[in-house]
């Protein structure tokens, strides 16, 4: 079963792309001690700007990875039971590392770099049984109302591009990895277009699950100090009645996870508690061990959402201890 961290080596998929390589290599080993430690098999990283790519390397930033140093890593990861595996996010609302490309999208240009990244990756990370796509947020009309995203697929546009980037990966042989968020937008086109067998899915939720570990309005001051503080450029606001959107989150999770599972999709759950909501790990474990098919539970992942540094280490190990807490809670 996959026990799985998400961490970041680039950062420039969100939305104040930075020239400064982010990661420090002081705190990565003090996750990956933690992620051993706390009985984790696999590390999702999140590439971006933080590999040198031979086949592009107008895309790396000053200190990015050499091919030959994630080559290394994979090598030493592996020697200590934690299989890394490579992310490219290709979402239209996550894609400022493909820096002039992003703007490309439909062109033969923008196919030709995603399949050479692809590839490059794929060999890179000595030939993974996955590959990470992310594809995630790119219906979310947040993001169109709120940041500067200038352009975005929809529909069949959208659909069309999944498929291509699908097959970039099957046809090395490894399988896609997505998270759920294009099943949530298009269920039946979704379902008709890509066999069950052919993608894994991560169903991902933050908040509260259960109504009553919703996220109380008294936090609400204490969190908009958060996000001021990690995207303090922007005017947050929130509905008084439901400050984080919980029910519109969590209706459309219940709605979808559960029922792409019993569809015959192998998914990997995912918890985090960027949000502040630190029971959110034991609620994801244990409702999909009570769930979801058996069969089709691949695993659980963690996100904390945070760079590979110093000033988050704590937290990112807390977003850790907390998925293990719940495994020996609900599955030992």
């Amino acid at each position: 079963m996959i026990w799985s961290l998400y961490a970041e080596l680039g950062v420039n998929m969100w939305f104040s792309p930075t020239e400064e390589f982010r990661f420090q290599e002081s705190a990565w080993k003090k996750i990956v001690d933690a992620a051993v430690e706390n009985g984790f098999n696999q590390i999702v990283l999140d590439l971006g700007e933080g590999v040198q790519y031979q086949s592009h390397p107008e895309l790396a930033i000053e200190g990015a990875w050499s091919p030959e140093r994630v080559k290394s890593e994979v090598k030493s990861l592996c020697e200590r039971g934690i299989e890394l595996i490579p992310k490219l996010n290709f979402s239209a609302t996550h894609h400022l590392w493909l820096k002039e490309y992003r703007h490309m999208m439909g062109l033969p240009k923008y196919y030709e770099v995603c399949r050479d990244l692809i590839r490059e990756v794929y060999e890179m990370f000595g030939k993974p049984r996955f590959v990470h796509l992310a594809m995630d947020e790119e219906g979310e009309k947040l993001f169109f109302e709120e940041f500067d995203i200038v352009a975005y697929r929809r529909g069949e546009f959208f659909l069309n591009d999944l498929q291509f980037f699908f097959d970039c990966v099957k046809e090395l042989g490894a399988k896609p990895w997505i998270w759920l968020d294009p099943y949530w937008d298009y269920p039946e086109e979704f379902k008709k277009k890509f066999p069950a067998d052919s993608v894994m899915l991560s169903p991902w939720y933050y908040r509260g699950l259960a109504r009553e570990n919703f996220t109380p309005l008294s936090l609400r001051e204490e969190y908009q100090r958060f996000a001021e503080g990690k995207y303090k450029e922007f005017n947050l606001q929130y509905v008084e009645d439901d400050p984080f959107h919980e029910s519109k989150f969590r209706e459309r999770f219940l709605n979808t996870a559960i029922p792409a599972a019993e569809h015959g999709y192998d998914i990997v759950p995912c918890a985090s508690i960027i949000f502040g909501n630190t029971i959110n790990p034991e609620e994801i474990v244990k409702y999909f061990t009570e769930n979801a098919p058996k069969e089709h539970l691949a695993g659980f992942m963690v996100a904390p959402w945070w760079a590979t540094r110093e000033e988050h280490v704590e937290e990112i190990i807390e977003n850790m201890r907390l998925l293990n807490a719940a495994r020996d809670k609900f599955l030992k």
